[in-house]
């Protein structure tokens, strides 16, 4: 067997808080060894909010550490257990947009693109969603095999399916018109994909603009942002609005609702610093190095 996959298997002798609070604490103390990652994380957080103390971007540096740990520990012990009592357990945020989400794809009459990203618990949210209606999740591989296996089966692991980024647009589009539920972390600068320049705290990040062009291809389609976020000790599956289709340009109107729901999602990281990944190089790539990219303007509101 996969030893990714067993290692995985054996998660679920750990009792989920106590996995938590390990993961947390491992987390920080990675934290505090201040490699370059930490130092990442730190310059990151200066240019997102430069009017910030140093003691509170240091503060949310380690705190980022100490939940993307624990929830790495938590997910790992919640794969051996029901997957439908566990989404009992999560909570809900922008209930009227979910239940629509969920009963347009059960009957198969619309798709819906979920914007979503490296926020709060990601992987748990594709879980969760693929318990309740029929689900897609666009993926990168992996360098390792192994790891590549692994992730995929906890991510299928409640029917959902996963689609590879470099398998190309057609298998996607074909789940969408179907009426399935498509998730796409689109939260990160990846040079090798398709994308546009619109504002991400203040300064153009470039930015997949796959998930908006999905939903141009396929009728019916709507658009939302959906992240699992912890709040008060528990988890929260939070739902932007539902956002239609707009008449125009197929490309202009991408770059319109790539912007709009990175807007979205920068709003709630504002609100929870801690539970996005502040050491991913967001900034990478600027408007000089990709001069074909459409730029939103920074000045103007999505």
């Amino acid at each position: 067997m996969n030893p990714v996959i067993l290692a995985l298997r054996m998660g679920r002798m750990l009792p989920p808080q106590w996995a938590w609070r390990l993961g947390q604490l491992a987390g920080s103390w990675f934290a505090l060894l201040g490699g370059r990652e930490p130092q990442r994380a730190l310059a990151h957080l200066q240019r997102a909010f430069p009017h910030a103390t140093p003691a509170w971007r240091y503060r949310i540096m380690r705190g980022s550490f100490a939940h993307c740990g624990g929830m790495a520990m938590w997910t790992w012990t919640a794969i051996g257990k029901d997957p439908r009592r566990i989404a009992r357990q999560v909570g809900v945020e922008g209930g009227p947009a979910i239940r629509a989400m969920l009963k347009e794809s059960r009957q198969g009459s619309r798709g819906t693109v979920a914007f979503t990203g490296h926020f709060g618990n990601w992987e748990l949210l594709a879980r969760v969603i693929a318990v309740c209606a029929p689900a897609t999740v666009v993926g990168r591989r992996l360098r390792s095999q192994w790891l590549d296996e692994g992730i995929k089966w906890l991510r299928t692991g409640t029917g959902a399916r996963q689609v590879d980024q470099q398998a190309g647009i057609r298998p996607v589009l074909q789940d969408l018109r179907a009426g399935r539920i498509i998730g796409c972390l689109a939260d990160q600068d990846v040079p090798a994909l398709s994308g546009v320049f619109v504002p991400w705290f203040g300064h153009p990040a470039y930015t997949p603009n796959g998930p908006a062009l999905l939903a141009a291809m396929a009728p019916h389609t709507a658009m939302q942002v959906v992240v699992c976020l912890r709040r008060h000790g528990r988890w929260l599956i939070h739902s932007g609005p539902r956002w239609p289709w707009p008449e125009g340009p197929r490309q202009s109107q991408a770059l319109r609702m790539t912007a709009q729901a990175t807007a979205y999602l920068e709003m709630l990281v504002r609100r929870y610093p801690q539970q996005w990944v502040w050491w991913h190089k967001r900034w990478r790539t600027q408007p000089a190095q990709r001069p074909q990219a459409a730029v939103w303007p920074s000045s103007e509101s999505p």
